[in-house]
């Protein structure tokens, strides 16, 4: 065997260990990003999930089927700070039949403290149930859910929170992937290993409370 010959083994080697590394390479990127669209998606689906069931409650603020029992609107909230919400409401009768039974309801949205069973240390359950009975919550990746009352001028209302003067609400919702990608990975940062959406409700005013 010749000197020529090793050169082009030596060679041939070299090319195909570069080749080995840019197929792992390429292999990392494709699992990477497909990881990543799997979890924004995730996140996007659970965003959609919390607006569609806080939209639907809050546009029923102060509704009740029964006209002679809908409360004054300066009655309606029964309780406001910046991370929950207690209001009267009639429930629906079922998923299927949307109109109430008649009788008043107490609604109350409150967010919980942080949840230290997923690789997110910042999720949180987000309760929505009826004061007296067990709070009700899926764990969805919420991290941040504030609201802001504003009175009949666009002013912020201040704390303690004067629920008879609440004209508007701004309600921020953040929602964050709970399990992540590559959450070992000391380089990477929070927001690099943890899908992220954010949704704003700018100057909600049920025609219920109305002013």
């Amino acid at each position: 065997m010749g000197f020529s010959t090793l050169i082009d083994i030596l060679g041939a080697m070299i090319i195909g260990a570069l080749m080995l590394l840019t197929i792992k390479a390429f292999n990392g990127n494709v699992n990477e990003n497909t990881s990543k669209y799997h979890s924004d998606l995730i996140v996007q689906q659970n965003l959609v999930s919390i607006i569609d069931l806080i939209e639907y409650d809050f546009s029923r603020l102060g509704y009740c089927e029964d006209p002679s029992k809908i409360p004054n609107p300066q009655d309606m909230i029964l309780y406001a700070d910046s991370t929950s919400i207690e209001f009267c409401t009639d429930l629906a009768v079922s998923s299927s039949d949307f109109r109430g039974d008649g009788i008043l309801d107490t609604l109350r949205y409150e967010l919980g403290v942080d949840i230290n069973q997923t690789p997110n240390p910042n999720d949180k359950l987000l309760y929505r149930f009826i004061p007296g009975y067990s709070k009700d919550a899926s764990n969805l990746g919420i991290t941040h859910f504030t609201i802001k009352y504003f009175d009949n001028f666009g002013n912020v209302l201040p704390h303690p929170i004067n629920t008879q003067i609440i004209a508007s609400m701004q309600i921020d919702i953040k929602v964050e992937d709970c399990y992540g990608y590559d959450t070992d990975n000391s380089e990477k940062t929070h927001n690099d290993k943890f899908a992220t959406a954010m949704w704003r409700q700018i100057r909600l005013a049920t025609k219920n409370i109305s002013r």
